[in-house]
């Protein structure tokens, strides 16, 4: 059963770095790419 643990501890520790570099280069924003086309894919649902 430890063993699990230690790879579940290990995959979060991996996440959390994850994170960390990944706030470091795009920061909290949302990526542009997200943003991308937004008001007409709006239009077409109305």
């Amino acid at each position: 059963m430890t063993f699990w643990i230690r790879i579940k501890k290990a995959f979060q520790e991996y996440l959390a770095r994850m994170e960390k570099s990944n706030k470091e280069i795009f920061g909290n924003g949302t990526p542009s790419c997200c943003k991308m086309n937004r008001d007409q894919t709006n239009k077409r649902r109305q």
